[in-house]
């Protein structure tokens, strides 16, 4: 009887002894306080790489993009604990809870874990695609140029305990092409940012990836401002017809009008709500003063007709042919260019 309690009492020890060994490993290492607290800021290396950017909503001011990034940074506490590189959760050791602070909704790639080398470097590599907060300047909508940032902070610590720095091997880009289609990439950078926020003062290190882009504006162009520039030269039309035949010309302006106000309620549907006026807004409010303003001298050119001015309104009629082409030359030029 003693003997068999004894061989269960060493088969249990030989079992627990392993785990109680293993844990007693995972306790020793510090996931809280960050290395070397009292030698300064903690330096982490950043590299990030846009894989993509497929979607562009002006209306609700974000992108999608797909990410890369690596940090690393060094922790000797970790030195020395094996002979080759470990792979370990994230969550077990301290690291910098790095946040792209402008993220809606992502979806990450890898797993959460981090290489371990026998220096104490440490490294975590992820990638992410998904949502992006971005405030666009769209005054100069569809001939605007933005600038779409990705930006990392380590959260709940200021620029005194963590450092977000450039990797020494960088390979921080962007890919050569990107989905999106209507949006020409001018350049790109990145670095620590600075919020700039008047009044406060960032306590958190920011390190951002910046791309320069320019929105392509041919689908405007051919889908908006020509077929309206096409209804205000109808609408010009009635400036050849006779004032006798008044009937003709109010019947046309009054169907120039009725199209232009059919176009802004299509065009409604297209172009994003802001709550300031854009050039294209500008352009469309001009198109809309010289069509009401066609309709105003036609009635007015048939009430001289009907008054036996006949002479008057004809030559109303011939000032207007170079009145109104010359003014919306210059309202477009003003408002476009």
């Amino acid at each position: 009887m003693y003997k068999k309690i004894l061989i269960a009492f060493i088969f249990m020890t030989a079992l627990f002894f392993p785990m109680a060994n293993s844990f007693s490993e995972e306790l020793a290492i510090d996931n809280v306080t960050r290395p070397e607290k009292d030698k300064g800021p903690t330096k982490v290396e950043v590299e990030l790489y846009v894989l993509d950017i497929d979607n562009v909503d002006t209306a609700m001011q974000n992108f999608d993009m797909n990410l890369f990034f690596r940090i690393g940074w060094h922790d000797p506490r970790l030195a020395g604990l094996n002979k080759e590189k470990v792979n370990m959760p994230l969550e077990k050791i301290w690291h910098p809870h790095l946040q792209f602070i402008n993220q809606q909704r992502v979806w990450y790639t890898f797993d959460k874990n981090v290489d371990i080398y026998p220096s104490g470097d440490v490294i975590y590599s992820q990638r992410l695609w998904g949502s992006f907060s971005q405030p666009l300047e769209l005054r100069d909508f569809p001939f605007d140029k933005q600038t779409f940032n990705a930006i990392l902070v380590p959260a709940g610590y200021n620029s005194d305990e963590v450092q977000l720095v450039s990797g020494g091997k960088d390979i921080s880009g962007i890919a050569s092409r990107f989905s999106v289609a209507d949006w020409e990439i001018l350049g790109w950078s990145t670095g620590p940012w600075d919020p700039q926020m008047p009044g406060r003062r960032a306590n958190n290190n920011a390190y951002a990836m910046t791309i320069e882009a320019q929105r392509h504006a041919n689908f405007f162009v051919l889908q908006l401002i020509v077929p309206l520039i096409f209804i205000v030269m109808m609408a010009w039309t009635v400036f050849w017809i006779d004032p006798q035949q008044s009937g003709t010309q109010i019947m046309v302006s009054v169907t120039a009008m009725l199209t232009l106000i059919a176009f802004r309620f299509t065009a409604g549907v297209t172009l994003p709500r802001f709550d300031y006026l854009t050039r294209l807004d500008y352009f469309i409010l001009a198109s809309t003063i010289q069509v009401f303003a066609s309709l105003v001298e036609v009635i007015t050119s048939s009430w001289l007709a009907r008054r036996n001015k006949l002479a008057l309104a004809r030559r109303l009629d011939k000032i207007s042919r170079w009145v109104f082409p010359i003014s919306f030359a210059i309202l477009a030029y003003i408002t476009l260019f």
